[in-house]
């Protein structure tokens, strides 16, 4: 049963697919609109991984001082290789190695170039081959963190 399209059927259809047309027009708007949005998150997502890749890769390296570590056997003349005074040894060459350090307040800033933990560094070592008593060692030891910055260009910033 096909009922011939009035004049009042006929306006309700070219109303709605006027109403269509804008709908579509609206969706793909937002869709757009959607997508720069995504697009746009992306961008300023990828700058805040690139500036902080920029300034924080420093902390990846860390700054080493070569020591020539005379192992003084009458440090351990005790025998016991564990109670050793192993950062007074680091401190000897630190001294060794920076002669015109005088008095007291210099020699506490000489001590400072080094890590606090050279001396446990130095232990390890030496009781890991306990044939070095007596000779002078090169060992490798972190630089205090103040130092490290400094050397990375950070020291005296915000």
């Amino acid at each position: 049963m096909n009922r011939p399209m009035t004049d009042s059927s006929s306006k309700t259809i070219d109303i709605v697919k006027k109403g269509l047309d804008k709908r579509y027009r609206a969706e793909r708007r937002f869709r757009r609109t959607g997508l720069a949005a995504i697009i746009a998150s992306l961008l300023f997502l990828a700058i805040l991984f690139i500036s902080i890749a920029a300034n924080g890769y420093t902390a990846f390296w860390q700054t080493v001082v070569k020591l020539d570590i005379f192992l003084d056997p009458e440090v351990f003349k005790q025998g016991d290789l564990k109670t050793a005074d192993y950062p007074g040894l680091v401190k000897k060459s630190l001294r060794t190695l920076f002669p015109e350090a005088q008095g007291r307040k210099q020699k506490r800033a000489l001590y400072k170039l080094v890590s606090s933990g050279a001396g446990f560094q130095l232990r390890n070592k030496v009781l890991g081959e306990p044939g070095m008593v007596g000779k002078t060692i090169s060992i490798w030891v972190p630089a205090d963190d103040d130092v490290d910055m400094l050397i990375k260009g950070f020291l005296g910033e915000g």
